[in-house]
């Protein structure tokens, strides 16, 4: 990886569909080379702008992690299975006495999703679920940073306003909503005028849709990177309790411990959930001692390290960890998954 590549993945990440001419003088490349530079990153499979489910879709399709245990042999039949339903966000394959932990969000009810689907499988032998009550530091929040101060301070100026709608029906979804994300999934730069042009809807049409989905905290947007290729070969997630409210006091965790990817409330015999993108395996444990630094009272109850990531927030990923294809994220329950 060329330095100015993580340097544009930075400024992504801050702002994931910012013109190229914005970010230009921000990052002192001509818009043409940034443009080439990102195709080159996507069509490597190395980099990609992901749509992910915000506050007010999570809570509306039963958010989840779900371990399962599967028969030996058959990891990679079921987790190539699971990655084609659009609920099945996430899956990876983890050291533990499960052998995959899923993200989940199956928009037609955890009990239909688990009795239904997960249920349709012989190799799968038992599963144990975990029901996210909340998202304390989202993903989107993680960042390689690569960008002096200055420039992200520049870059933050131009990301558009993200708070959640409170108007009355705010966090509708209809079907135009749903192939709009359909789009974006596959291609989270594409503008209003090619949007448009694929649903046969007036360009203002596209702006205004999407941005209302945004600003509803229906979806965000993020650029995420095949970690292993980038210099973050090994991830682990936790499992802890802690005082829910030293959770609330706690401000700026990601900033505090920076291999922070994920934390989120869980119901469940541990109450939180941690995942941590590292250097290498013995980091893990400096990033430990940072997080009960920073959470008071916080007790550890396990540990998993990551082996392999078969879907990441809806991108298909290969043996070499790039993505190669995405599932669109289903918004809404009314277009059931094709199982």
């Amino acid at each position: 990886m060329h330095e100015f590549d993580l340097s544009l993945i930075n400024a992504l990440q801050l702002t994931p569909r910012a013109a190229w001419s914005d970010l230009a003088p921000i990052l002192d490349v001509d818009a043409t080379t940034l443009a080439r530079r990102w195709r080159r990153l996507e069509e490597a499979g190395l980099a990609r702008i992901t749509v992910f489910p915000r506050q007010q879709l999570t809570t509306r399709q039963n958010m989840a992690y779900l371990e399962l245990t599967c028969r030996n042999g058959t990891v990679e039949q079921v987790a190539s299975a699971l990655a084609e339903d659009p609920g099945t966000l996430s899956i990876q394959f983890t050291a533990g006495s499960h052998q995959l932990l899923l993200t989940v969000a199956p928009g037609q009810g955890m009990a239909d999703y688990l009795m239904n689907w997960i249920g349709a499988f012989p190799d799968v032998v038992s599963y144990r679920v975990h029901m996210v009550t909340r998202v304390v530091s989202e993903a989107h929040r993680w960042q390689v940073r690569a960008l002096s101060p200055e420039q992200r301070r520049r870059l933050r100026a131009l990301a558009p306003r993200t708070e959640c709608a409170k108007e009355a029906g705010g966090d509708r979804v209809t079907g135009l909503d749903q192939r709009i994300a359909d789009l974006l999934c596959t291609d989270g730069r594409m503008g209003y005028q090619r949007i448009a042009e694929r649903l046969d809807i007036a360009p203002t049409t596209a702006a205004r849709r999407l941005n209302r989905l945004i600003r509803a905290g229906i979806i965000g947007l993020r650029c995420d990177i095949a970690r292993a290729e980038m210099g973050w070969p090994t991830a682990a997630v936790l499992w802890g309790t802690v005082d829910p409210q030293v959770l609330e006091r706690a401000e700026d965790l990601c900033e505090q411990v920076p291999e922070l990817r994920l934390c989120s409330t869980i119901a469940g015999p541990e109450n939180t959930h941690f995942i941590v993108w590292l250097r290498t395996v013995p980091d893990l444990t400096r990033v430990e001692r940072r997080l009960l630094e920073a959470l008071p009272g916080l007790r550890i109850a396990d540990r998993r390290m990551v082996l392999h990531t078969f879907k990441f927030m809806g991108n298909v990923l290969d043996a070499a960890q790039r993505y190669v294809r995405t599932v669109p994220l289903r918004l809404s329950a009314e277009e059931p998954s094709p199982r």
